[in-house]
């Protein structure tokens, strides 16, 4: 399997693309690599044959297994997680009134070997070369993004003193918790440009894992018939609902679009252009309205950052849409000419009462936010406690619309039902916290780009020729790079858009939300070790 953190700096000469890429292929094709395939897929047999009431007979040394890598490769566990995110619903385990999946097993199991090497280390020599527990830098990522993920869990706990139902605030405020065990810890064990390219093929792998799901469900009409809309089933993967599933592919379908478009290394492009398409289509046979706006907005991000000459193009795009929506609502526009994008967007003749088919959804999104944003109101300083919010629905419910379906279909509204102003502030604070983390990293993988663009453009007359191609072999590296941290910052964004209209913080993507943010911030900084 090709992968450009090796390969960004290498070249075999005198030979063909594909012996370079059969040479390559050798140094993966070992014994213990195979043995370790055969032993997954055997595996993944078991789970998916054996019946429900055996599973233990596998799990149990699954677990075991699991349990013993960790300790030993803690960096085991983040290579696990995307994979786990997705698949964990299929594994769940109920504990005291939780239900703890594998993803939540794999964030135990790292923060369990980080302590571990605080014991190990008086014991380790001062030159040995460290591994395991050991094999970790110390905290290097920005302060201030601990600081405000630590406030963000301070103004949780203080809602908690208000909260209807323990158990519920528990089980949101461990997400949470989950987040910054990933985000702190996580970031010490990503030490190389390896490492952060193996990851990103896992993402893909597991994202794409989750499309060809979805494409059996639309294939074989395998769910509800309220998943029905125009003759089509809306297709959910195993996240239970179409919403959410759409927000999970739109996560890793930004960052296969920005390296489809941005890449330098053609390889890459092919393999992130395969990517987008599989990705793309299982999110168009999602028929999330949410998903499709988040991704849009997604794309206009990535071409304006990543194509600075098709910034002006932007730019006048944007104005004219504002234009337009500017003359709308001033009435300059006649109103059939918005009528079939608002009939799509299900903006058109919404009714609480008696809502029809194509409406119901949006009325029943409007209905939660009413509802959330009467909570606030009732609760401003503290909220009615996190992840009360379907606990307290049934007081504030609106008309028809008596299911609480678990937050309000807007995590904005939600997070200020539940913690109140405070748990709002901290919240966009976290938020302004990430991307300003973020952004710096681009920036100066940004600036080191554009330096050795000009360079290359301009070459000083006594470099050397092998100087040069060493210059043109960074230049694709930080080119690669660059891309993937606009992906990563537009998939950051997806779901802050996705959030205005539904609830991403939900089947343990917070884990997956924090791997990004953490393969955000260091891929500026990793080295091109092989290790």
């Amino acid at each position: 399997m090709y992968n450009p953190g090796v390969s960004e700096l290498e070249h075999v000469p005198h030979t063909s693309r594909f012996q370079r890429y059969v040479l390559k292929a050798r140094t993966y094709v070992t014994t213990a690599n195979s043995i370790g395939l055969l032993g997954a897929l055997c595996a993944l047999f078991c789970l998916i044959a054996l019946p429900s009431s055996q599973y233990w007979n596998i799990r149990l040394p699954l677990y075991l297994l699991l349990v013993i890598l960790t300790i030993l490769r803690p960096r085991v566990a983040l290579y696990l997680l995307p994979i786990a995110v997705p698949w964990g619903a299929l594994d769940t385990i109920s504990l005291g009134g939780l239900n703890l999946n594998s993803a939540d097993i794999l964030v135990f199991l790292l923060a369990a070997s980080w302590l571990m090497s605080f014991a190990l280390r008086p014991f380790a020599a001062g030159e040995v070369s460290q591994s395991g527990p050991l094999d970790r830098d110390s905290l290097n990522i920005p302060r201030y993004l601990v600081l405000a993920m630590l406030a963000l869990l301070l103004a949780m706990l203080l809602s908690m003193t208000v909260t209807l139902s323990l158990t519920s605030s528990i089980k949101e405020l461990s997400k949470w918790i989950e987040f910054l065990i990933v985000l702190v810890i996580g970031a010490q064990y990503i030490r190389t440009s390896r490492q952060i390219w193996a990851l990103i093929i896992i993402i893909c792998l597991a994202a794409i894992s989750q499309a060809c799901m979805g494409y059996a469900q639309n294939f074989f009409s395998l769910g509800p018939t309220t998943f029905v809309r125009d003759a089509g089933l809306r297709v959910y993967g195993t996240f239970g609902q179409p919403n959410p599933y759409a927000g999970y592919i739109n996560m890793t379908l930004t960052i296969a679009i920005a390296l489809t478009l941005l890449s330098k290394s053609w390889n890459i492009r092919i393999l992130a252009g395969v990517t987008t398409f599989l990705l793309a289509a299982a999110e168009y046979l999602s028929q999330s309205r949410g998903g499709e706006i988040s991704i849009a907005i997604a794309l206009i991000f990535i071409v304006a950052i990543g194509m600075p000459r098709l910034q002006p193009l932007v730019r006048l795009g944007i104005i004219g849409a504002l234009g337009v929506v500017a003359a709308y609502l001033a009435g300059l526009l006649p109103e059939h000419y918005l009528a079939p994008v608002l009939r799509t967007l299900g903006l058109t003749n919404i009714s609480f009462s008696a809502p029809s088919s194509a409406d119901f959804s949006t009325a029943e999104r409007l209905a939660h936010w009413i509802a959330g944003v009467r909570m606030f109101i009732t609760h401003p300083i503290l909220g009615v406690g996190i992840g009360n919010y379907p606990d307290y629905y049934p007081q504030y419910f609106v008309t028809i619309f008596i299911n609480p379906l678990g937050h309000a279909h807007n995590y904005y509204i939600n997070i200020a039902a539940e913690a109140g102003l405070l748990g709002l502030i901290t919240f966009l604070a976290f938020l302004l916290a990430n991307f300003v983390a973020g952004g710096r990293s681009y920036r100066k993988i940004n600036t080191h780009w554009q330096q050795l663009k000009a360079r290359l453009a301009h070459p000083v007359s006594a470099i050397s020729s092998t100087e040069a191609r060493k210059l043109s072999a960074q230049l694709t590296m930080l080119t690669n790079r660059r891309a993937l941290a606009i992906g990563l910052l537009a998939s950051l964004l997806s779901i802050c858009v996705h959030n205005m209209v539904d609830n991403l913080y939900v089947h343990s993507m917070t884990s997956l939300i924090a791997l990004l943010l953490v393969i955000l911030i260091r891929v500026e900084a990793v080295t091109t070790e092989t290790k």
